[in-house]
């Protein structure tokens, strides 16, 4: 039985050069503009795991994968303002991509689409501000072809919905025959400061059970989002304070704190409850502002990203939180940067700073365009 989580090897691992390429951000020099367009305040995003079609066939491998709808290689984003969840269309052809609707929320009774996880064997699973049981939000999980599974909401533990803002993938155990079972995921409410672990029978979401990781963290107070074809127009719809997005690493959980600004790690997240939470150590205050999501790379650093810095990006070690140097790239661009997720040599990240918003990413330069392939950590 093999364990498959969130946990990557440091730097000095022995792994050799075969790394995602995105702990040094300082030297990222090419930064691609609107690769993707179409959405209305963005806020998270998802990568499927996997290889290049092309990698597998030098391999002589015959993937289905490839013919899903949720293939490897595919984002998906939680487009907040019409409360869907979006495809990026086409996001590597150097021309950019339109997004195109993968799941109206509004139709499953769900509204506001804050964040997006996908598992190893590429479920979808996605948090809602808003809608299902008691009107608190909910999850929605979809298979890789993009059919939805089932929603999980209040019916399974009012207290465990409290408009959730953020969402990560932890790990999953490989039964031996291919399949992936006692799975868990982790969600972050924003509006009561809290943290949950969902564990399930499998990457479906299969007889969830709900625990309080822990409390604390930032409150806020949830947005008006819209609907397909009726998206909201200014940020002031948007939910204000509250945590957001979380990555899982090596057991332990981190939050982006939002208006605390400070990331917050709960130790031991995978297997205890009710955790005292603690900010990272050694991170240094001035250059995490307002973070709204972290994403762990495959050499084992957290990546930051901060809404209201055109100092957007910021990369710490694990577990202190220590400055990574040069690890942190300024952009120039305006307050309004939301999701961020990474790939080889590639950190993708979201605009969500008006109705417009877009997918943009940065690579070390601009010799190629962006990828969305391993190596990288699901999440």
């Amino acid at each position: 039985m093999l364990l498959l989580s969130l946990s990557c090897g440091g730097p000095d691992d022995g792994g050799g050069t075969d790394t995602d390429g995105t702990s040094v951000v300082g030297l990222f020099e090419g930064l691609f503009d609107d690769v993707v367009t179409g959405f209305n305040f963005p806020f998270d995003i998802a990568i499927a795991p996997g290889k290049a079609l092309e990698d597998q066939e030098t391999e002589g491998e015959d993937d289905p994968a490839y013919d899903d709808l949720i293939a490897p290689g595919v984002i998906v984003v939680a487009n907040y303002g019409t409360s869907e969840l979006m495809l990026a269309g086409d996001p590597t052809g150097g021309s950019g991509g339109a997004a195109t609707p993968l799941l109206d929320g509004t139709a499953e009774g769900l509204m506001g689409a804050t964040a997006v996880a996908i598992t190893p064997d590429r479920f979808v699973w996605a948090t809602f501000e808003q809608g299902g049981v008691d009107g608190n939000g909910g999850i929605a999980i979809l298979d890789p072809d993009g059919a939805l599974v089932q929603v999980i909401d209040g019916g399974v533990d009012a207290m465990a919905f409290a408009n959730p803002g953020g969402i990560c993938f932890g790990g999953a155990t490989d039964d031996g025959n291919g399949a992936l079972v006692d799975s868990f995921v982790f969600v972050i409410n924003l509006g009561d400061g809290t943290a949950w672990r969902i564990d399930a029978d499998d990457t479906a979401g299969a007889n969830p059970v709900v625990t309080r990781v822990g409390t604390g963290l930032a409150r806020g107070t949830p947005g008006s989002p819209g609907s397909p074809g009726n998206g909201i127009t200014t940020s002031s719809e948007l939910p204000q304070g509250g945590a957001r997005g979380c990555a899982f690493h090596e057991g332990n959980l981190y939050v982006a704190d939002a208006q605390n600004a400070r990331i917050v790690r709960f130790d031991g997240a995978h297997d205890d409850g009710e955790i005292t939470g603690v900010a990272l150590e050694d991170t240094p205050a001035e250059l995490v502002t307002y973070p709204t999501d972290v994403t762990v790379n495959d050499e084992g650093f957290l990546i930051v990203i901060s809404y209201d810095n055109a100092h957007a990006f910021v990369t710490l070690e694990l577990p202190g939180g220590g400055f990574v140097d040069n690890g942190l790239h300024d952009l120039n661009v305006n307050a309004g940067n939301y999701g961020t997720a990474v790939a080889f040599e590639t950190i993708w990240f979201t605009r969500a700073n008006n109705k417009n918003g877009s997918l943009r990413a940065v690579t070390p330069d601009q010799s190629h365009p962006p990828g969305t392939y391993e190596p990288f950590p699901p999440q």
